[in-house]
């Protein structure tokens, strides 16, 4: 929790810059419960380790788009209901997948863009039938990536929104390779020399056993 705190605060503190209001009380609406419950759907078997292309992406995709709409955040232009659709070639199969992208606009620099990404995607379901749910790969991404934007949009319904726009990314196809990155970035929906950062979050789950004592991570 003290992770996600730490980081919702240093991307209000830039974005907001010379507001006066204190930007850690909108990081404290990320709360381990919402995250915990997002992700035991996320990370379900219903989405049978959303492996790129497959019935279990497409579920995810719907969980992502449903989320966005539900809170209020429009999808970026360009897409289709936040759906940046492509097809990807994976092992000489034609793959039709999608990134879902979503922005909160900036109110004083609205051509300069952050991006706050993670991949949506996992390696699906093994030859023994066995369901790979990617809880940390990186369903831990997403669902902290959903609760960033859940509070940035709070914090512009209370008359502080971001100086820059903010995107939110959720790529496909990273366990095929950076696909769905590549895609967006050789077809960036927003100028990449207006792009300021990207803040790429993955596998924040859990501890590693060289930091088990360290609450940071």
């Amino acid at each position: 929790m003290k992770l996600y705190t730490i980081i919702l605060f240093f991307c209000l503190s830039w974005c907001f810059c010379q507001s006066s209001l204190d930007p850690k009380q909108f990081a404290e609406t990320i709360t381990a419960k919402e995250l915990k419950e997002s992700l035991y759907v996320y990370a379900s078997d219903y989405f049978q380790g959303r492996e790129t292309g497959e019935i279990g992406q497409k579920r995810a995709i719907d969980f992502l788009q449903n989320f966005y709409s539900s809170i209020g955040i429009p999808p970026a232009e360009g897409t289709k209901n936040f759906l940046q659709k492509m097809t990807l070639s994976i092992k000489e199969e034609k793959v039709e997948s999608e990134n879902v992208v979503a922005i909160i606009r900036g109110s004083k620099y609205p051509n300069e863009h952050i991006v706050i990404s993670s991949h949506l995607d996992h390696i699906g379901i093994n030859k023994n039938g066995e369901i790979n749910n990617g809880a940390d790969d990186d369903g831990s991404g997403t669902v902290a990536t959903l609760e960033l934007a859940e509070a940035f949009k709070i914090a512009s319904d209370n008359g502080i929104p971001p100086k820059r726009s903010i995107i939110f990314l959720h790529v496909t196809g990273e366990e095929k390779g950076l696909l769905g990155s590549k895609y967006y970035t050789d077809n960036p929906l927003y100028p990449l020399e207006k792009t300021m950062v990207n803040l790429n979050i993955d596998m924040i789950g859990r501890t590693d056993l060289l930091h088990k004592k360290e609450e940071n991570y």
